[in-house]
């Protein structure tokens, strides 16, 4: 049976069978975690489906909290699991990326801090590829922006047929790609290559069958994508543990070569972004649906 832990804002330790909970947050939990010890597979769930599970910066901290008590629990051997599940509450959407209200307060900031904030950002997400299993997405709605990255910062991915499944809109927001997703979907496709170039230029969105057929995801089910998910998870977790925790973090070595200068490199560039005096044009264009009018590149 299923065990839930806290998540970021319970934090808890074990004492032989018993969980105690460490309230170290004020506000209903915005990322949990359970395990299932019988089939070796822990479940990280993103909790906030009326905003379609967008990203924030508390959300950050409550991730980053999380995936340190998994770390904590799997190098002591607290709880015995060879592979992990990132998902989410809802079916609307896996992610709908950063948070659009925190996106447009940060023109007021300096370029400097901001290229900080993002930086740290980015990480408190990223961290859970310090994990030392395998990690299978469940895309069960869409993945943009933000939400996208995280997703494809996942070993192993599992969608639905669909249009808008992945969502790699940044330009289109009028923001350089962050959250690792420059140097993320290239790993995940092969490397450099015309088709990343494109998807992250044109800021495209990719159908369930399009992500599949570029092999960024490993399995396009009609079921349910969650139970799909799962099952990919208990397929690796059945193998031998010590094989596949080896394996996943020699794959993870040779993928996140370089990792760390792109995330530099998007933080800064995002955070010049913001400094426009057009930023927050494309966000006003996603909510009025309609087409953003950017001004011109030598424009403040």
């Amino acid at each position: 049976a299923a065990t839930m832990y806290c998540c970021a804002r319970h934090l808890q330790s074990k004492v032989g069978t018993t969980f105690r909970q460490h309230r170290t947050f004020s506000n209903a939990s915005l990322v949990t975690w359970q395990a299932d010890e019988v089939a070796k597979v822990g479940t990280i769930t993103l909790e906030s489906p009326k905003t379609y599970n967008a990203l924030t910066v508390e959300m950050g901290l409550q991730f980053r909290a999380v995936v340190h008590d998994i770390q904590d629990q799997l190098t002591t051997g607290s709880v015995s699991l060879n592979a992990m599940v990132l998902t989410s509450a809802g079916d609307d959407a896996f992610s709908a990326g950063g948070n659009l209200d925190w996106l447009r307060s940060l023109k007021h900031q300096p370029v400097h801090v901001n290229a900080d904030t993002m930086l740290s950002f980015y990480k408190s997400f990223l961290c859970i590829r310090d994990i030392p299993v395998p990690l299978v997405a469940a895309i069960q709605g869409p993945a943009i922006g933000a939400g996208c990255c995280l997703a494809i910062a996942c070993d192993l991915r599992v969608t639905s047929p669909g249009p808008n499944k992945l969502g790699f809109n940044f330009s289109r927001l009028g923001i350089h790609s962050g959250m690792g997703g420059s140097h993320l979907l290239q790993q995940a496709l092969g490397g450099p290559s015309a088709k990343v170039n494109e998807i992250l230029l044109t800021g495209k969105a990719l159908s369930g069958e399009q992500a599949f057929q570029l092999g960024l995801v490993n399995r396009l089910t009609d079921n349910n994508v969650k139970q799909e998910a799962f099952q990919l998870a208990k397929e690796v977790a059945s193998q031998h543990p010590l094989a596949v925790r080896s394996m996943v973090q020699t794959l993870r070595q040779q993928q996140d070569q370089s990792l760390e200068i792109a995330l530099q490199r998007e933080a800064y560039a995002q955070a010049m972004c913001y400094h426009r005096n057009d930023w927050g044009e494309g966000l006003d264009a996603v909510v009025e649906r309609r087409d953003p009018s950017f001004e011109p590149y030598h424009n403040k």
